[in-house]
């Protein structure tokens, strides 16, 4: 009961975040092929991370070298980091606060990086994840459509079959190539 207050209260904090940033309406024609470089979010699990490799690996032809940062948890990113190219960077349960909201110090990181897209693999809604979207200031924030997905990201896809790990993952891809 503690922990789920304590993930509310981190949840209302970000929410409060994102609507302080005034997000302007942006157009989202070629967003992804107007793109400099990227930022990925990787879900903890290991099954989902792997499934998740293949949207790593489509970004790579896209955004090449320190063009494309992919964060993940310290499982994950040796799956990653083995598997393409990918500058990545690793959080465990040290880089995350009470609220469960990442610690300034590990936000501290991107502070000096512009980000035009962030993407979250996360097929549900992970506060971590969703508030270092709001922190990274990107233009455009991707992710699968989720609960608060509205108040936190810009751009929300929505799978037809989500009981299939890994077509979620494929599906993007071919969305995110329209554009």
């Amino acid at each position: 009961m503690i922990k789920e207050l304590r993930r509310q209260i981190g949840t209302q904090y970000g929410i409060l975040k994102m609507r302080l940033k005034n997000d302007t309406q942006r157009n989202l024609t070629n967003f992804y092929s107007e793109s400099q470089n990227a930022l990925v979010i990787i879900p903890n699990d290991e099954k989902s991370a792997e499934c998740a490799l293949s949207v790593v690996k489509f970004l790579g032809k896209r955004f090449r070298g320190q063009k494309r940062i992919v964060v993940a948890a310290t499982q994950a990113a040796t799956l990653i980091g083995q598997n393409t190219r990918a500058q990545v960077v690793r959080f465990d349960e040290n880089d995350i606060n009470f609220f469960y909201l990442p610690k300034k110090s590990f936000t501290k990181q991107f502070s000096k990086q512009k980000f035009d897209l962030v993407i979250d693999l996360n097929l549900g809604f992970v506060l971590f994840a969703a508030y270092l979207t709001v922190m990274v200031e990107s233009r455009f924030r991707v992710s699968f459509a989720k609960e608060y997905g509205d108040l936190f990201y810009n751009v929300q896809y929505r799978s037809i079959n989500e009981r299939n790990k890994e077509l979620p993952y494929n599906s993007l891809c071919d969305f995110l190539g329209k554009f």
